[in-house]
């Protein structure tokens, strides 16, 4: 019983901790945040936060973790209980990624800003990059000499980017309208091109 009343108070802690760091960092470039600063806006002192992180680079690492695996999560959810998924016929009501964004889009805002100093854009796309490489086998027409690898690498930077940049315009289309797009920017295939006048 003592355990579990230690254990939700070191949630809680950390829990508070992560949010005034958030917080801070909405005012202020991650640089000019000190432990003391936390600890004070906290009301915890500096020996709870060291009991909990080792720095304020250990603190943000793991808000972004915590980040990027939830977003892989939103990814994997259409499909969480399907074996062989068929783009074409996937239901874009079920793709709740886009509405996850749009609900935590404080966060990563804040996160694609320069207020951090890490490049969160590339720890996206490496994300999702990681999740295709180890997850997903497409079937590839038999005479194909594309090596898998690099259509994974492809697809995930691709999203990537269409995800950074939906989110950088301040989200001018709907997460249901950005479900369909990505469906078709799936299964889309141009072999021909015209060089515009």
């Amino acid at each position: 019983m003592e355990q579990d009343y230690l254990d939700k108070r070191v949630q809680r802690s950390r829990s508070a901790i992560k949010q005034k760091f958030i917080e801070l960092l909405q005012d202020k470039p991650f640089e000019q945040i000190t432990i003391s600063q936390i600890a004070r806006e906290t009301n915890y002192n500096r020996g709870t936060f060291y009991a909990n992180f080792h720095s304020t680079e250990d603190l943000l690492k793991e808000i972004i973790t915590e980040t990027l695996n939830e977003m892989i999560s939103q990814i994997k959810y259409p499909y969480k209980s399907i074996k062989k998924v068929n783009i074409r016929k996937l239901p874009t009501a079920d793709i709740t990624l886009f509405k996850y964004f749009k609900d935590n889009s404080s966060l990563y805002k804040l996160l694609l800003s320069d207020h951090i100093r890490v490049d969160f854009r590339h720890q996206m796309s490496k994300a999702i990059e990681d999740l295709f490489l180890a997850e997903y086998e497409y079937e590839l027409p038999e005479d194909s000499e594309l090596d898998p690898k690099w259509l994974y690498i492809y697809r995930a930077n691709g999203i990537a980017g269409f995800i950074i940049r939906w989110i950088e315009e301040d989200f001018p289309t709907s997460p249901e309208y950005m479900a369909k797009q990505i469906v078709e920017l799936m299964l889309v295939s141009t072999e021909t091109f015209f060089l515009k006048e």
